[in-house]
């Protein structure tokens, strides 16, 4: 069994939704604009929505180590801003972890080694932009 799962992960990997895709895919979907708001890394990469500029996603290549992932080379993550109640049901899934970098109550990393489908990372993408948009949210 536990070949098995190996097994479907390394074939998911090969259709893992790259770093660039993810990027083309928020600017057209969303219109999003992005940023590196740490001049010095540029390897981070942050989203906005163009209405309101609240960040809704960030992506970054990171070294696994960082992660606590117990392997050599790097990984290239996905923060997503969501509901708190939702991170807390994803941070213990196969492919998600605690934010790095970010608020970990309503952020949440998500691994883009092809153990999350393009489809669920989509939605939520989807959630965490219309969660960005939320009126409650400002100040």
């Amino acid at each position: 069994m536990i070949w098995r799962r190996s097994q479907k992960r390394e074939s998911a990997k090969e259709s893992a939704m790259t770093l660039q895709e993810l990027h083309e895919y928020m600017a057209s979907h969303y219109g999003a604009e992005s940023d590196h708001p740490i001049k010095e890394e540029h390897s981070i990469t942050v989203f906005m929505r163009p209405d309101n500029k609240k960040w809704f996603a960030a992506t970054k290549n990171i070294g696994c180590k960082s992660l606590g992932i117990d392997r050599a080379g790097r990984i290239d993550i996905l923060n997503v801003k969501l509901d708190p109640r939702v991170v807390a049901t994803l941070r213990v899934r196969e492919g998600f972890m605690p934010a790095w970098y970010m608020n970990q109550n309503s952020w949440v990393t998500i691994l883009l080694d092809g153990s999350v489908a393009d489809e669920e990372i989509r939605e939520y993408l989807d959630m965490a932009y219309a969660l960005a948009g939320d009126k409650r949210g400002k100040r």
